[in-house]
């Protein structure tokens, strides 16, 4: 009877404290992600874990007895939407922002914010520009230069590969630096780059590029593009009888949808794997189970809960929702512990030593093959 009582009273308490955080003055975050257009999809489930992450700080009493409101703003999937969601975010008062994905959108954004004087925590813009923007800006991802380089080295290195095409989407920022880096450290290794092709985002029918492929016989092809184009390519290029390993970035999130069987073999840079055993890792994927009932599937979002919870950590230790005073908390981030690694950041609030997760796919989907050096 006792234990009961006990029981019931801490239930009560936990209730009580939970009232009185909701009842107090929000602290206003902004959300800016794609919820319409073509990269909707691709950000879809960072929208959700950075939610998920509001909801949980929110439920442990919120940040400094205020709860934490994440206010959703769509950047409509353009460079233009996300500048003028970024003005909202200044017109609503926000304390700071969380977003974009996409590193053009980022690009896009971390001018206005840099003027205002409101801090930005991308979760996965990896175009290395994006924090050059000022001291308001940050990332939690790593940055394109190191994983385009550590692919090049395994392609060098471990693949034996000796010839390679590049091919990169040209209307976006992230795809064609990511591109040139690989190019870069991919020759600087001995290795011959036979053909670098740009082609549109939009594009659908990709018969123009595998045919001139085909004829250039690569060992591989370093495609560092979006899902949906990415995965259209290679199906096609395997429906054309091309053999070679496709290599990608980050952004082939999901990418089994548009790729399927077509992926078997080929490699990819990623953030985050479940397989790591990282202790807040595995709480997070804990918490998203008991919520969906379903295992994380996009290896960036939990990128966005880490970039959330950061957020929350550096609010605590301001003492205060100033926006100035989060900015010089965040810049003395050091070894934040976060579900994709740890965090702390360098002269350029770029995340220092971030892992660089090496995937491959087979019949059932990206599996952890190795951790790659910087």
């Amino acid at each position: 009877m006792k234990a009961l009582k006990a029981l019931l009273f801490a239930i009560t308490l936990a209730l009580s404290c939970m009232h009185a955080v909701l009842a107090a003055k929000p602290i206003k975050v902004a959300a800016i992600f794609s919820l319409s257009g073509i990269a909707a999809s691709h950000n879809a489930p960072l929208v959700t874990l950075a939610q998920l992450a509001a909801s949980e700080i929110n439920q442990n009493g919120g940040v400094l007895g205020r709860p934490l409101e994440l206010i959703l703003l769509d950047n409509q999937s353009t460079a233009i939407g996300s500048s003028l969601a970024a003005e909202e975010a200044c017109r609503l008062g926000a304390s700071a922002v969380i977003g974009a994905h996409w590193s053009s959108h980022s690009l896009a954004m971390a001018p206005i914010l840099q003027k205002h004087g409101i801090p930005m925590i991308t979760p996965a813009s990896t175009h290395p520009d994006v924090t050059r923007a000022g001291d308001y800006i940050f990332r939690v991802c790593f940055v394109d230069s190191s994983q385009g380089r550590a692919m090049a080295r395994f392609a060098r290195e471990n693949l034996r590969v000796r010839t390679v095409i590049v091919l990169k989407n040209m209307d976006e920022a992230y795809s064609v630096a990511l591109g040139d880096y690989f190019r870069e450290a991919f020759v600087q290794g001995g290795g011959t780059i036979l053909l670098e092709q740009g082609y549109r985002g939009k594009a659908i029918d990709f018969s123009d590029i595998i045919r001139e492929m085909k004829s250039l016989a690569p060992e591989a092809v370093y495609l560092p593009g979006y899902t949906r184009d990415s995965g259209l390519l290679i199906r096609q290029a395997a429906s054309s009888g091309l053999k070679t390993v496709f290599l990608g970035g980050d952004a082939w999130d999901e990418i089994h949808a548009f790729a399927g069987e077509a992926l078997n073999g080929s490699f990819q840079t990623a953030p985050w794997h479940p397989q790591v055993p990282l202790a807040k890792s595995r709480h997070l994927q804990k918490i998203h189970w008991d919520k969906f009932g379903q295992d994380i599937k996009n290896m960036s979002a939990p990128l966005a809960y880490d970039a959330v919870m950061l957020l929350a950590d550096a609010i605590h230790r301001a003492g205060a929702a100033d926006p100035k005073k989060i900015k010089d908390a965040l810049a003395r981030t050091a070894a934040f512990d976060g579900a994709t690694g740890t965090i702390s950041f360098d002269g350029n609030r770029d995340p220092v030593h971030k892992n660089i997760i090496l995937l491959r796919f087979d019949k059932d989907g990206p599996k952890y093959f190795t951790t790659l050096n910087h």
